[in-house]
């Protein structure tokens, strides 16, 4: 069986991604062989994963506002976790990086024959902070600038925008590729004195085992994960804080989880989550846990609700696509399912998009996020305000877009900190980002251990009531439930 270790917070080298999965280093093999359904279902789930069962918890009791944030800190001109980068340059030369310029390379699939466009908004973001860092008298007294080459959902491309930036761009910020499939080229990587480095890859997010490779750097923090992923069960340090509430105020939850089926490394971290909540004290229906294509038809999906018809479930949970969850209502409301209490969607279901797609059938859905709601909160967080209103609005935004725009904002902490050093090269820059171990992006997410590879312990609920996403835990803007039981520790092999 699998054993659960009920933790009393996040702890060094531990894990904690948000639903969809991310990891950190493991041998890797070819994720995208060809199968375009696959492609496009991994793609759709990357676009936005994050959810409940990607942090950690134990306890049954309430998680109401019990441990808050402060609003957000920064208030500056410029978006930075540190306010205003230094004023004098600071001494050191690297590849991408002179006295006066400071290049910086992002990676995302935007022309594509399946999504055409799809992570544009994270270029965007990027190119936005950068203008505003710029503004604001540039990073550590250099001028930013953004390569962008396009990942095209090939690995082939993908590959040679790594080997591009290898040997042009101080760093990748923003990574949102989902082809990224040779690590030997990021942790190869030469710098200015030809020695291979590596060189640093902030990414939006990343799937095992890119999640787990040393030089990667993301708020989804897998290494309890990573360190013990070749044992029979490997520890996973997961967010179950959005099911300690739903517990709490939804007497007797029992029903089903979906999975994504389409690349065989979701489930080594996405199901410890999904037994962890269940653990908490969700009953499982039937199987339990099935795994299911992002790209399924209405039609696949009539035997899981005519299972939770059987069961009677009170609980389903689509941890697939934002588009396989309207169907999944959809066909809910054709078998005349009315007794599920709760429907909770991963946090790419926390776009305006999602309402449009399946109209009032989808009201009620819930979504946990680990980032500030921004949809709302962007409204008091100054750092995040502006660069939506860069941007144009929320309505050129999205959930990946902000994953990128924070780990901009962790590029430049991390370059403030290294610079502060005397000299800034690629390996200080590297020991500034091991040692970041309360990242807070100005507010927009909870303290967050990245250097120790530590998941998020801070969460947001949400809710979609009448068509708006709105708060539900805690309910008051700019704030987070941080409570230590939100994580929750667990030995669970993905079979």
């Amino acid at each position: 069986g699998n054993e659960v270790v009920e933790g009393t917070g996040v702890r060094p080298n531990s894990e904690g991604p948000g639903r969809g999965g991310t990891g950190r280093r493991i041998p890797r093999r070819t994720r995208l062989a060809g199968v375009i359904t696959a492609l496009l279902a991994a793609v759709l789930l990357a676009a936005g994963c994050s959810s409940s069962s990607s942090s950690s918890s134990g306890s049954t009791s309430t998680s109401a506002a019990a441990a808050t944030s402060a609003p957000a800190s920064g208030t500056g001109s410029t978006p930075a976790t540190t306010g205003a980068s230094p004023v004098a340059s600071a001494a050191g030369t690297d590849v991408g990086l002179t006295a006066t310029t400071m290049k910086v390379g992002i990676i995302a699939d935007v022309n594509n024959p399946l999504v055409p466009g799809l992570f544009q908004d994270s270029v965007n973001a990027i190119k936005a902070w950068a203008a505003g860092v710029n503004a604001s008298g540039g990073l550590a007294g250099r001028q930013v600038v953004v390569d962008f080459c396009d990942g095209q959902l090939n690995p082939n491309a993908t590959t040679n925008c790594v080997i591009k930036a290898c040997q042009n761009d101080f760093a990748l910020v923003g990574t949102s590729a989902n082809a990224l499939e040779d690590l030997s080229d990021i942790d190869g990587c030469k710098n200015a004195q030809g020695k291979p480095i590596g060189i640093a890859n902030l990414a939006a997010f990343a799937f095992v085992p890119e999640a787990c490779d040393p030089d990667t750097y993301l708020l989804a923090g897998l290494g309890s994960y990573c360190a013990t992923a070749k044992q029979a069960q490997p520890t996973s340090v997961v967010p179950v804080g959005d099911t300690r509430y739903l517990v709490a105020h939804n007497q007797g939850l029992h029903g089903i989880w979906l999975y994504d089926s389409d690349d065989p490394t979701f489930k080594l971290t996405v199901l410890p989550n999904l037994a962890a909540e269940s653990n908490v004290g969700i009953k499982a229906d039937g199987k339990g846990f099935y795994a299911l294509s992002g790209a399924a038809p209405q039609s696949a999906l009539t035997p899981f609700i005519q299972q939770v018809k059987a069961s009677g479930s009170t609980f389903v949970y689509d941890d697939t696509t934002t588009a396989n969850m309207v169907l999944l209502r959809r066909e809910a409301q054709l078998q005349g399912v009315n007794s599920v209490k709760v429907w909770e969607c991963n946090s790419g279901c926390y776009d305006p998009s999602f309402y449009k797609q399946g109209g009032a059938t989808v009201n009620g859905t819930y979504a946990m996020l680990l980032e500030l709601p921004y949809l709302s909160d962007y409204k008091v967080n100054p750092t995040l305000d502006k660069l939506i209103t860069a941007l144009g609005g929320v309505n050129n935004f999205n959930n990946n877009a902000l994953d990128s725009f924070i780990e901009a904002l962790l590029f430049q902490d991390a370059v403030n900190k290294a610079a502060a050093t005397g000299t800034l090269n690629r390996q200080t820059l590297f020991t500034a980002l091991n040692d970041e171990h309360s990242f807070t992006a100005d507010g927009i997410v909870g303290p967050t251990n990245v250097g120790g590879r530590v998941g998020p312990t801070c969460e947001v609920l949400v809710q979609l009531q009448n068509g708006v996403w709105n708060r539900v835990d805690p309910v008051t803007p700019g704030t987070f439930d941080c409570s230590a039981a939100n994580n929750a520790t667990i030995k669970y092999a993905a079979s």
